[in-house]
């Protein structure tokens, strides 16, 4: 499968946090063999993430963190409604999630609001409850919920036959960028990246078991 992953928040934009979030879910997929394509931060506004929302339906399945709590700035739920063209609505579900933890009105109002028709995903660690909406799950931005409700999604994607070797080349990827180029185009079902370091090259081969071996026998005959 193909996925995106938005990451939502000005403070990602202004560089104050890593983005450590779609690292943890770009190397969780990977490792299930599945192909992450896109990896968007946009900033805490509703047309800005429905843009890239409406951009990436093309895709197999979209994750998006943060935005999902009870400031003002938290407009995730609203974005992905408006971006599937659906009403938000007080999901009670959410609500007993959000109850669990608070019974502020003005909390539960805001964090139990989520797109019509949503599946509601428990999170056993914050406030505000994960939800999947068509092909978009929302997960929380604080690190620790989004992996404790991305954990209860990503069971349900099938793990997938892949490969990986690296070979480790001593000198510049222009030594030998002809030899690299002729196996690129001999395997377009192996990926291959060219990752150089001081002194020496890391050729990274993934896919197929028995895809990836001849390739790389390829590369080193």
């Amino acid at each position: 499968m193909k996925f995106a992953i938005v990451s939502v928040g000005n403070e990602l934009l202004r560089g104050d946090i890593v983005n450590d979030n779609a690292k943890y879910i770009a190397q969780k997929l990977a490792a299930l063999g599945h192909s992450v394509e896109r990896i968007v931060v946009v900033p805490d506004r509703v047309d800005d993430i429905v843009e890239e929302l409406r951009r990436l339906l093309k895709y197999d399945f979209i994750f998006v963190t943060g935005g999902l709590g009870a400031t003002h700035d938290d407009v995730t739920a609203e974005a992905i409604a408006k971006a599937l063209n659906r009403s938000l609505v007080l999901d009670e579900k959410a609500v007993k999630q959000v109850k669990r933890w608070t019974d502020k009105k003005e909390v539960v109002e805001k964090v139990a609001k989520i797109p019509a028709e949503s599946e509601v995903i428990q999170n056993d660690v914050g406030v505000a409850p994960a939800f999947i909406t068509g092909k978009i799950a929302a997960l929380p931005g604080v690190p620790a919920e989004m992996r404790d409700t991305f954990e209860k999604i990503v069971k349900r994607f099938e793990k997938l036959e892949v490969y990986e070797e690296d070979v480790i080349v001593e000198g510049k990827e222009e030594d030998f960028l002809e030899k690299l180029n002729s196996v690129v185009r001999k395997f377009p079902d192996v990926e291959i990246g060219s990752y150089p370091k001081p002194g020496y090259v890391v050729l990274k081969f993934r896919g197929k078991k028995e895809r990836v071996l001849e390739a790389k026998r390829e590369f080193l005959s």
